[in-house]
């Protein structure tokens, strides 16, 4: 469903992805794991075109991304990531909500303004998905009336009104007060146990264990190891990812 083939990424003479390559099957749940500035974001950031990098190729069902120039896209280009990014919902470490917007409001934004739903279809879909994530009660809320727990599950409630092929998660939980953690996970583990593809950079090793098919275990902008939660976390093949998990496993 989402195919890496010798992905590039520079920033100035900063060469950070020398050559990635990653295939993920419709219905996997991958999960990235790895040193804070190893790469992780940017690479999901590059498959949601929120990124552009300078070589290689990125494919969503067969939609694909080439390099672009950042500064002079052309229509064409802009056409294919907005293409992408139909496909693909992201969830952010910050929420991004709209604050003058109520939760309602939040959710069917896009949908009806973006895939030209009517507006009460628009607001069925949102509160069957409130009442997915618990919080149907808050859809006249603002963001400031909500938690951080309730603000990030409102933001993966405003991916899923998209109806994407596949979810990003983007740290989705390290803005988070320990106690709300929790709350956020059990939403994400709900999706992948519905077969959503999923792909998920993240810290919380008991979680990834968890959820994942695979892991991939990103160093220095490269990926070092690949494996199921069982080789990755029981036997790593690596003293890269040996070191790294000594240090977040205590």
């Amino acid at each position: 469903m989402i195919k890496v083939k010798n992905l590039h990424k520079y920033y100035g003479d900063y060469h950070l992805f020398k050559g990635i390559n990653l295939n993920i099957q419709k219905g996997e749940v991958v999960v990235f794991i790895g040193p804070s500035g190893s790469g992780k974001s940017t690479f999901l950031r590059c498959i949601n075109g929120l990124e552009y990098f300078q070589e290689g190729e990125i494919a969503v069902n067969d939609i694909e991304l080439h390099s672009i120039n950042r500064l002079r896209p052309s229509k064409e280009d802009l056409e294919t990531i907005r293409k992408v990014r139909l496909k693909v919902g992201m969830v952010f470490q910050q929420f991004n909500l709209f604050p003058h917007m109520t939760v309602m409001e939040n959710i069917i934004e896009a949908p009806t303004r973006v895939l030209n739903i009517n507006k009460s279809e628009a607001v069925e879909n949102a509160l069957s998905l409130l009442r997915r994530i618990n919080i149907e009660k808050k859809a006249n809320s603002y963001p400031d009336e909500l938690s951080g727990g309730e603000q990030q599950r409102v933001a993966i409630a405003r991916a899923l009104a998209m109806k994407p092929a596949a979810m990003l998660f983007d740290e989705p939980t390290s803005s988070l007060d320990p106690e709300m953690v929790g709350e956020v996970l059990s939403v994400i583990k709900d999706l992948v146990e519905e077969g959503m593809t999923t792909l998920i950079a993240t810290h919380e090793m008991g979680f990834a264990k968890e959820v994942a098919d695979r892991v991939v275990v990103f160093d220095k902008g490269d990926i070092i190891e690949i494996g199921t939660p069982e080789e990755i976390f029981t036997s790593p093949k690596t003293e890269r990812t040996k070191t790294f998990l000594s240090r977040v496993l205590k």
